[in-house]
């Protein structure tokens, strides 16, 4: 009787999933941007800082957000994170 991978026609066992063609760095930047996300809604830093500095701060997981769900180099996401900073920073300051 042949066995279940001679029936499969499968040339080496199965051992377990390939923990290389996983994509970390999108998989970290979304527990990163949970991890802000939560523990900016919890500080409430409006309270602790100004207002231009808790404005700003909003932005990084947006940043983030966008590095997950896009296609760009992660050095794309932060230079546009960053000039969201900046922006919001100068906008509210001013």
């Amino acid at each position: 009787m042949p066995s279940k991978r001679d029936l499969l026609k499968m040339d080496t066992p199965y051992r377990g999933p390939n923990w290389s063609e996983f994509q970390w760095d999108q998989i970290l930047a979304f527990i990163g941007r949970v991890i802000i996300t939560v523990r900016y809604l919890l500080t409430d830093p409006f309270q602790y800082s100004p207002d231009w500095t808790a404005a700003a701060l909003g932005s990084v997981p947006v940043g983030l957000l966008f590095y997950i769900f896009s296609s760009q180099s992660w050095q794309t996401c932060a230079k546009i994170a960053a000039g969201t900073v900046i922006e919001i920073s100068l906008g509210t300051y001013l």
